[in-house]
């Protein structure tokens, strides 16, 4: 099988499904999500008889389900069902998180162990052979099952993200890309713009044919990894991501085309953003709509032009640093560092983090499993002069009748 059978040809007019779901109680997120594919066709629409499911949660590290870092299990366990009933021969689950966390670790802390042994669904390991899909002028490392999977689902978590203002559907896909190749094209594309641009074209080259969005309990504020759980009680799906995304910047107040990634793929023709235009079927669009999720510091650094962003990374001291009393010396952090900038004592004690050589990706803070990367504060602060610089001038100047003289 060639990778040009995993291409989603599925209309970006084919419609959104936002269905409330109160908690994950396993029969309520089967119930909501069966709701939510009928909306839109049913499964059957994706899944036929004797068809290999690869379901691509996010497993963004070795975190407890409650700490809405990665998908819920519930959700994943529900898709395999259904995927099953379907028809399907074999369902798959894998997703290759930030930094080398041991794969047993990884699925049985995440709860993907437990939906495997109840649903007969297999664990897929990235531990074997690369194959190549090209993207831009060069081409994605995947591991070398993905050409055989019929059909690609696609599991996200409704969360924050530092860089990119929101990971969703979308960045799910860069789960697929294999191990430490994730860090270096984040050596590559360092700034939120950069690395935005980039996530367009790797999702345009990976397009999953479903996205189905774990937004029962979402996280705000310093997301992926570090924020906080928001109960916001839906799930949303649909064929094409870039929608789905669009939609569910309602829950953060953002218009789409203020988050980049969004915007490059529109661009470039890889999906729509205009939700509304759609046929949205479910009950849930007001809760969406109800609930105002914390941003992250993303849209902050977003504003800032990338001639100065580059400058900022290198002489701010907003540096991640090492949490001591919470660091057990995996070395996760370290290991995963594109730039190499956080070394390693012979005794594994790790940090601190090298000023000059950071780039600020926020990998380590990605990584570590237990929040013991944090980041300084020195340029929130520059943030939060410069807003307020702009106030000042604002005032001066419209109190000088509009010339500046004030």
């Amino acid at each position: 099988m060639t990778s040009d059978t995993l291409t989603n040809t599925a209309s970006p007019a084919a419609g959104l499904a936002i269905v409330r779901c109160a908690d994950y109680d396993s029969s309520r997120v089967l119930l909501s999500l069966r709701t939510a594919l009928d909306g839109i066709g049913g499964i059957s629409r994706w899944v036929k008889p004797g068809h290999t499911v690869l379901l691509k949660p996010n497993l963004l590290s070795a975190r407890a389900p409650e700490e809405a870092v990665t998908t819920h299990p519930a959700v994943v366990e529900a898709m395999a069902r259904l995927c099953l009933e379907a028809g399907a021969g074999r369902v798959w689950i894998a997703d290759s998180p930030a930094g080398s966390h041991p794969e047993p670790h990884l699925w049985r802390t995440t709860g993907m162990a437990g939906v495997a042994a109840r649903t007969g669904a297999e664990l897929k390991s990235y531990g074997c052979g690369i194959v190549p899909i090209p993207c831009r002028d060069g081409f994605l490392p995947v591991p070398e099952w993905y050409r055989q999977a019929d059909v690609v689902i696609s599991l996200p978590k409704l969360k924050t993200h530092a860089l990119t203002t929101l990971t969703c559907g979308m960045k799910n896909v860069f789960g697929l890309v294999s191990g430490q190749a994730k860090a270096m094209f984040h050596a590559n594309f360092p700034s939120p713009v950069t690395m935005s641009s980039f996530l367009a074209d790797v999702y345009g080259a990976l397009k999953p044919h479903l996205t189905v969005v774990d937004a029962v309990v979402a996280m705000e504020g310093d997301g992926p990894a570090s924020g906080r759980p928001l109960a916001v009680g839906v799930l949303v799906a649909g064929a094409d991501a870039v929608a789905v995304d669009a939609l569910c910047c309602l829950a953060l107040g953002i218009e789409p085309q203020k988050v980049p990634m969004i915007r490059f793929a529109v661009e470039r023709g890889f999906g729509s953003a205009g939700w509304q235009t759609a046929c949205v079927a479910g009950d849930g669009l007001d809760a969406l709509r109800g609930v105002r999720m914390k941003p992250s510091i993303a849209r902050r650094l977003q504003q800032i032009p990338e001639p100065l962003f580059r400058l900022l990374t290198r002489f701010t001291r907003c540096r991640p640093r090492i949490a001591r009393p919470l660091c057990t010396r995996c070395g996760i952090c370290a290991g995963i560092c594109p730039v190499k900038a956080i070394p390693t004592a012979p005794d594994g004690r790790v940090g601190p983090v090298l000023g000059e050589k950071c780039i600020l990706c926020m990998c380590c803070v990605e990584s570590c499993p237990m929040h013991a990367v944090e980041v300084g504060s020195p340029l929130m602060r520059l943030l939060r002069f410069r807003s307020w610089l702009q106030s000042w001038f604002k005032r001066k100047t419209e109190a000088g009748g509009g010339d500046g003289r004030g």
